[in-house]
């Protein structure tokens, strides 16, 4: 006596698609998960590490506004500090301070 057995074709073209959607799905997904996780590290790292030539350059330019340089000596133009500054106008009821000597400003006005 001969047993028959019948492949279901349907059945097993069903379970192999679902079978290749469901590991699609995992890739997917176990992907998206190590991006994020490395994004994560990424941007920890970012904040945990120092900016040295940012800190550097914010450093320079404070030294800069802070300090008293000539700016040109020719023209006895000097840099002062912006607090400094501020006094000096506020001093002077809030007009500019004369930039010509006292002696240049008396001989103009004859």
């Amino acid at each position: 006596m001969a047993t028959r057995q019948d492949v279901n074709a349907p059945l097993l073209i069903t379970i192999g698609a679902i079978s290749a959607i469901l590991v699609l799905v995992i890739v997917v997904g176990v992907q998206a998960w190590f991006t994020n996780e490395e994004d994560q590290e990424i941007a920890k790292k970012y904040e945990d590490a120092p900016n040295v030539w940012l800190d550097n350059l914010r450093l320079e330019q404070k030294t800069k506004l802070q300090g008293e340089r000539w700016i040109n000596r020719d023209q006895k133009i000097i840099q002062i500090p912006i607090d400094q500054a501020m006094d000096l106008i506020v001093k002077n009821g809030g007009n500019l301070p004369s930039t010509q000597p006292a002696a240049a400003a008396s001989a103009s006005a004859r």
